[in-house]
């Protein structure tokens, strides 16, 4: 029997508190007609917070997600979750996801 699975790709990301946070995705497909969510869900308070996600070469599937080291600041040294989405075609699926950890290296 063939089985289907649609569950986000795992991606733990460690982040140092105090630091601009960014990082670049490849997908390897056409992303040209999607548009991206990408947040930060709060342990303590399962507040959102936005990740920017910026579109550096959608034809060549890359973009990239950051955080300013001011919001960074902000938020626990924990593990927080996080979560990228992408919409097309009217069409929403969460396509990553897994643990953000901020750590406070000295």
């Amino acid at each position: 029997m063939t089985k289907f699975t649609q569950v986000p790709g795992l991606l733990d990301i460690d982040a140092t508190h105090g630091d601009d946070f960014l990082f670049t995705l490849d997908f390897d497909i056409n992303l040209t007609s999607y548009t991206f969510v990408a947040n930060i869900i709060t342990v303590s308070t399962n507040v959102l917070v936005p990740l920017v996600v910026t579109n550096i070469d959608l034809s060549l599937g890359q973009i990239s997600i950051s955080l300013a080291k001011a919001t960074l600041s902000g938020l626990a040294n924990a593990t927080h979750h996080w979560t990228l989405d992408w919409t097309v075609g009217g069409k929403t699926r969460r396509v990553l996801a897994g643990e953000f950890k901020i750590i406070d290296y000295p």
